[in-house]
């Protein structure tokens, strides 16, 4: 790989607009390019890059100087040696596979994607009832046994129960979590890789307890 410097600065990628260059005097903010790459850059005939035409092709490893004129248009050379590129032929698997597993997407319909949320939104709604039913279900034991709890059999089925539930709603919950990012990213036009950091970001963060009751419960639990 090669740079381009005039001994003092260096050309580097401008960090707010890919593509473009900017001059540095810092060495490590130095782009890389192939030898074909920063000839072209040199040949630029584009008034605003102008300033580059004191610069040089520099071997980043060496440290040699490129000797070939950069007036010379042909591509004699141009990848001997040094000027070769590095190329990891496994990238080709990995384009396949990326390309197959995209193409083999169920694509869902913003259609597809309202119905879906209108079942789970139905769903979460009876499991909150659910967990509410227990709740009173255990008050009415107590009411009707003067005041007194159910045998420790019975309430460890409850508990069972009840945990059921949560773990049936913590994933319902989650995938309405999940529908929401790509019924918000069909809208907006998200690129494959903003849905997959909005997908990252709404996985179910861990409980935090409101209450005392929330560390009393695992320290009965442990």
């Amino acid at each position: 790989m090669f740079i381009l410097t005039d001994g003092k600065n260096y050309v580097m990628e401008n960090p707010m607009k890919q593509g473009t260059y900017i001059s540095t005097t810092s060495s490590i903010q130095a782009k890389e390019f192939t030898w074909k790459q920063a000839r072209a850059l040199l040949q630029n005939r584009k008034k605003s890059m102008s300033w580059i035409k004191k610069f040089y092709i520099v071997d980043k490893d060496t440290g040699d100087v490129e000797k070939t004129s950069i007036n010379y248009k042909g591509n004699k050379d141009a990848y001997i040696g040094k000027k070769d590129v590095k190329f990891d032929e496994s990238m080709i698997d990995r384009i396949y596979q990326e390309t197959n597993f995209i193409i083999n997407l169920n694509g869902w319909s913003l259609s597809d994607i309202k119905t879906y949320k209108e079942e789970l939104v139905s769903w979460m709604s009876k499991y909150d009832s659910a967990e509410s039913d227990i709740g009173h279900a255990l008050q009415k034991y107590r009411e009707d046994n003067d005041g007194k709890n159910a045998q420790a059999h019975k309430m460890a089925k409850i508990g069972y129960l009840f945990s059921d539930i949560r773990e049936k709603r913590k994933h319902v919950k989650q995938c309405i979590n999940y529908i929401e990012v790509m019924e918000v990213a069909i809208q907006k036009g998200y690129s494959i890789e903003k849905i997959k950091n909005r997908l990252i970001e709404a996985k179910n963060k861990e409980y935090k307890g409101r209450t005392e009751y929330y560390q009393i419960a695992l320290d009965l639990l442990n």
